[in-house]
């Protein structure tokens, strides 16, 4: 009898695990079903261009990127009784599985009230985009975050709608990930694309943003939250809800049979406190949950993920971006890229995250990726199923 695999997100870390799961799973063996509430793939490195007008579209279909062998299934999971290893759907159909992969991604934390935007989802983004066209001339965006999300998303506004005012509000300095001198670079490009700095900002809690920003329209790039799935389920979390899992992507304290991989998931192991929400974790992480998924059906001895960084990479408009060389644990490296070359860098990083996905599709087991400072050898299921 053939086990079902079911993966809950079509994101990064999603269609990877499904890919690789129906790739490698052996023909019949395996029987692979992707959950999603999306009708296409939302490739969300690219939703800050989407937002600010300079791309028509930031999906492409699911046929596009999945394993013919994946069962796409266009549904939100509300509930999932891992007791009895069965999803409830938003349609109120129940959706049984033998072993379990969350990948549901992350959504933004927004505060509430008019006029203010994000760039969690698709749906964000349409929104913003259609506020920034409706704004006259020399009205003021603020944009809050200054993080590599608040930076893409800054630079892309500004760049493409050069008649308002643009702002970029932080509570510390910006970029805090890269080298001083790369943050250097940033400030001087932020200042040619016009737009105004205030750093050291604090917004009040359940303030008026646009009132207490002076802006017509908020952009909120101040981090992002797990959905509430997985703590809704019984699942155990973290106090950021998202899925707490071990080394080896298996739920903490759970029966080896529900696994978690990109945004929903945090390692709960100080060794990978480098690893953050972002494609470049998503993608490891999905293709190792699965990995340890094959491994598990197979009778195997699971093992760690040991995945680690090479850049940061961030566009700064269509002209220019930043590729910031860092540590295999994400520690800014003295070597960086930056300008048109730069730019250039990004966007093949950004095509070649949908080969990546193409080519898992192709042929399982094809993705691979930079090891981590955490050893990979097996560990008992046992121990795994409870690490």
């Amino acid at each position: 009898m053939s086990e079902h695999v079911v993966v809950i997100g079509g994101g990064y870390a999603g269609v990877m695990a499904a890919n690789r799961v129906a790739g490698s799973g052996g023909s019949g063996a395996v029987v692979t079903t992707l959950v999603t509430a999306e009708e296409a793939f939302v490739e969300r490195i690219r939703l800050h261009e989407f937002a600010a007008g300079s791309s028509a579209t930031a999906t492409v279909t699911f046929a596009s990127v999945l394993h013919p062998a994946v069962r796409l299934r266009v549904s939100r999971v509300d509930l999932i009784d891992a007791g009895e290893r069965v999803l409830t759907l938003s349609d109120g159909s129940l959706l049984p599985y033998d072993h379990l992969v969350l990948a549901a991604g992350s959504s933004g934390r927004i505060p509430a009230g008019d006029g203010v935007h994000s760039l969690a989802d698709l749906q964000s983004a349409a929104r913003l985009r259609a506020a920034l066209a409706d704004l006259p001339s020399g009205a003021a965006v603020a944009v809050v975050g200054g993080g590599l999300t608040g930076l893409e998303a800054v630079s892309e506004i500004a760049e493409r709608h050069p008649s308002l005012t643009v702002r970029l509000h932080t509570a510390g300095a910006i970029a805090p990930s890269v080298s001083a001198a790369s943050r250097a670079r940033l400030r001087r490009r932020l200042v040619r694309l016009g737009i105004e700095l205030r750093e050291g900002l604090t917004v009040p809690a359940g303030s008026d943003l646009r009132a207490e920003l002076d802006a017509e329209l908020v952009v909120w790039c101040a981090g992002f939250a797990a959905p509430a799935l997985a703590g809704d389920s019984g699942l155990p979390t973290a106090p950021d809800g998202r899925l707490r899992v071990g080394p080896t992507l298996a739920v903490v304290g759970g029966d080896g049979r529900v696994f978690g991989a990109g945004d929903a998931a945090v390692i709960d192991d100080p060794r990978y406190g480098y690893q953050r929400m972002s494609c470049a974790s998503a993608l490891p992480m999905g293709a190792h949950a699965a990995d340890n998924v094959l491994r598990r059906i197979a009778g195997e001895a699971l093992r760690p993920l040991s995945s680690g960084f090479v850049a940061q990479c961030l566009s700064l408009g269509r002209r220019d971006a930043l590729v910031q060389g860092v540590t295999s644990d994400d520690r800014p490296r003295r070597v960086a890229l930056s300008g048109r070359a730069a730019g250039v860098v990004k966007e093949m990083i950004c095509r070649q995250t949908l080969r990546w996905l193409r080519g898992e599709a192709r042929r399982g087991g094809s993705y691979s990726w930079p090891s981590g400072p955490v050893s990979t050898a097996p560990m008992a299921m046992e121990e795994a199923a409870w690490n």
